[in-house]
């Protein structure tokens, strides 16, 4: 490249958590919120600590560089793996509403979308179709949940870690206000 001449690019992996830097002097990996996080690269681990949109930060150099600093890139890499596995249910439902359905996915007994609103706070999901069957979770209101089927003011759904019923009159189709 020309002396001089500079390039960046950062890659957003987790919106305002995880991020690839590409430089020409390398790549990075970056993890934590704009002010407050830890970049690890060839040249090792650095914190940064800033107030956003002020120009004030202090930055701090902790380990050595070469061999070590890929083996932190491996590390976080390693770590948010485990992470992940360990919160699939949470990534999965926060995914759902972004994908689109595929014909796979498509529900049994329903018209439309499969989608549905938890519209009531503390919506109950059971094993089986009747109050005295055994909680498996309590929704949110707004939740999404993908709908199986319906049977006598019961709807059989999914949140993606767990597949129950629920009262149908406390979901929607549409968002609750």
């Amino acid at each position: 490249m020309l002396k001089g001449a500079r390039f960046q690019k950062r890659i957003s992996i987790i919106p305002g958590l995880l991020r690839i830097n590409l430089s020409k002097s390398g790549a990075s990996v970056s993890a934590g919120p704009e002010g407050a996080d830890i970049n690890i690269g060839k040249d090792g681990i650095t914190t940064n600590a800033g107030i956003p949109g002020t120009g004030l930060s202090y930055r701090r150099k902790l380990g050595q560089g070469g061999k070590f600093g890929w083996l932190g890139i491996v590390l976080l890499i390693a770590a948010l793996g485990w992470w992940a596995i360990q919160h699939q249910a949470k990534i999965a439902k926060f995914i759902a509403p972004i994908l689109p359905q595929t014909a796979a996915d498509a529900p049994v007994n329903t018209a439309g979308s499969a989608l549905r609103y938890v519209n009531r706070k503390g919506a109950i999901l059971r094993e089986e179709p009747k109050t005295s069957g055994k909680v498996l979770n309590k929704e949110s209101k707004g939740d999404i949940v993908t709908l199986i089927a319906q049977s006598d003011g019961w709807a059989k759904v999914t949140d993606g870690a767990h597949t129950g019923w629920m009262r149908a009159s406390t979901l929607s189709t549409s968002p609750p206000k």
